[in-house]
């Protein structure tokens, strides 16, 4: 967030190319302070209005929370997200989470 507010005041654009695991949200994110740093960028983001590119690179992915926190939603004006065609990933849930979803059998 820190290095996020200083391109914002020297008013320059910002490149991030993400490989990042997310948060759960969960007692030990929370003990950690890691959804109080994850607001911070959300924060730093919002308020940013120079170019912002997110790039994911091949074989990299972004998960959980980390997804949040770069969404290009947060800012529409600015913010841009790309993604390589190469085996680049990004989903919302990790694959512990997403492994313990449960499906009813008449709906498989």
């Amino acid at each position: 967030a820190q290095a996020i507010n200083d391109f914002r005041t020297e008013d320059l654009p910002l490149i991030i190319f993400a490989n990042w695991r997310g948060f759960s949200g969960g007692q030990r994110d929370m003990f950690d302070e890691v959804l109080k740093y994850g607001a911070l960028i959300v924060d730093a983001f919002v308020k940013f209005k120079q170019p912002v590119f997110v790039y994911i690179p091949p074989h990299a992915e972004i998960r959980g929370g980390a997804w949040v926190v770069l969404d290009a939603s947060i800012n529409e004006s600015v913010m841009e997200m790309y993604a390589s065609a190469d085996n680049a990933r990004g989903g919302v849930l990790e694959a512990n989470g997403a492994a313990s979803v449960k499906y009813r059998t008449k709906d498989m």
